[in-house]
């Protein structure tokens, strides 16, 4: 074709293969904004497209103002934020730049980032609302199938929110704006484990639960003041910053209830009941994990032994999904252990407690190792129960060393 001195071209070039994939389905090529740096034209992201659309392929494009020039500036400025935020997690926040981005630039492809930025936050809502805004203004998107399956698979997973009060006020959803009353009719919200507010100024109603798809929730809400509420709307950036949605509460009361089996075969210590009282600290929190200090005072009792321990340790714990309150947790904890036997002769071989002739009941002190992988499942925001799917009992006494599995089922109070 022939290029003109003076005059702007702007081509659309698509891989092949991003015409036949799903949303859900990594593409390596970046569609960009002109002038967007060529480095930027391949992120290393998963189930994430960040398309935008660069013109109209094979097309010329004329001179434009310099008012329009300078909108396509701050689409492109606004979309590399988003970028940005997609790569560290903030999805929320990546949904809202491309939006911005589209509305400086009124590009399709830019919706369709928002709407995998929700998508991939779980914001299911939000993410159907880009979609469609994507299919709408993209007559002939390539992927149509596709993300209208997504749509369809996203709408599975939504309850539906009933609001019954006469007042004028905000509806938010972990500090994100979902609707305002007077309701007409239940309004979609996602699913899982959220903090509901209603507010109007200082006057607020909020509650957290757990909201099952394809339910529907009426609250009957009476506004109350709220002196500690500065008020207006909560941009939902520390929620979405924060595991939790109210203030962390650090510490946890820890009480569980199980078994210790004797896989050695040795019986020494045999199977016994096993509990163990404690208290967690958590230390540290992020959106996707967190590490607690922990305390723990185990116990065994049964077949002739009692035995005793207290451990220091730590305790990481990985968020799977931020929008189910479940934990995948692995602890270690070390310290010191007393097992006492009151059987009358034990076996050969097992030291200062062998022999018949041994003082009963006889007492042995030494290193006690309790490593545990289990889940916990937060019920309410002040409890949780655990289960330990896979623990061990190592107790190190001279000359003995006879761990044991350890199964338990715990719940966790946490306050302050």
């Amino acid at each position: 074709m022939q290029f003109s001195y003076g005059s702007r071209y702007i081509f659309h070039v698509i891989s092949p293969e991003s015409s036949s994939s799903p949303p859900s389905t990594p593409r390596a090529t970046l569609r960009t904004l002109p002038g967007t740096p060529a480095k930027r034209a391949r992120l290393r992201l998963p189930s994430l497209v960040l398309g935008l659309a660069a013109g109209l392929a094979a097309v010329v494009a004329p001179p434009r103002p310099a008012a329009a020039d300078e909108a396509l500036d701050a689409a492109r400025k606004r979309y590399e934020v988003g970028e940005r935020h997609y790569v560290e997690g903030r999805y929320w926040q990546a949904g809202k730049a491309f939006e911005e981005a589209y509305n400086l630039s009124k590009r399709g492809d830019l919706l369709f980032n928002a709407g995998r930025a929700y998508d991939r936050g779980e914001y299911a809502v939000r993410a159907i609302e880009s979609y469609q805004g994507y299919l709408s203004s993209v007559s002939d998107a390539p992927d149509r199938g596709a993300i209208e399956k997504r749509i369809r698979e996203l709408q599975a997973t939504l309850a539906k929110l009933m609001i019954v009060i006469d007042e004028k006020a905000y509806i938010l959803i972990d500090g994100h704006e979902i609707g305002r009353t007077p309701l007409g009719a239940p309004i979609d919200m996602d699913s899982g484990y959220h903090r509901l507010t209603v507010r109007k100024d200082n006057l607020s109603f909020s509650k957290e639960q757990q909201f099952n798809a394809g339910e529907t929730y009426r609250f009957e809400v009476t506004l109350t003041d709220s002196k500690s509420d500065p008020g207006g709307l909560d941009s939902g950036t520390e929620e979405e910053n924060s595991r939790l949605r109210t203030p962390p509460r650090r510490f946890a009361a820890v009480l569980g209830v199980g078994g210790a089996i004797d896989v050695a075969g040795g019986g020494f210590p045999p199977h016994q009941v096993a509990m163990t009282l404690g208290l967690d600290y958590r230390a540290r929190l992020r959106s996707s994990y967190a590490i607690d200090i922990m305390m723990r005072v185990p116990f065994e009792l049964a077949n002739g032994w009692r035995n005793a321990g207290f451990t220091l340790g730590a305790r990481a714990a990985i968020f799977p999904t931020p929008r189910l309150p479940l934990e995948i947790y692995f602890e270690l904890g070390a310290g010191l252990g007393v097992l006492e036997s009151s059987v009358k002769k034990l076996p050969d071989g097992k030291g200062a407690c062998s022999t018949a002739g041994a003082l009963n009941p006889c007492s042995l002190y030494g290193v006690r190792l309790n490593p545990a992988l289990g889940i916990a499942y937060r019920v309410v925001s002040a409890f949780e129960i655990r289960a330990e799917l896979l623990g061990a009992d190592i107790n190190l006494t001279s000359p003995i060393v006879d761990p044991r599995l350890r199964f338990m089922a715990a719940g966790a109070f946490r306050f302050l």
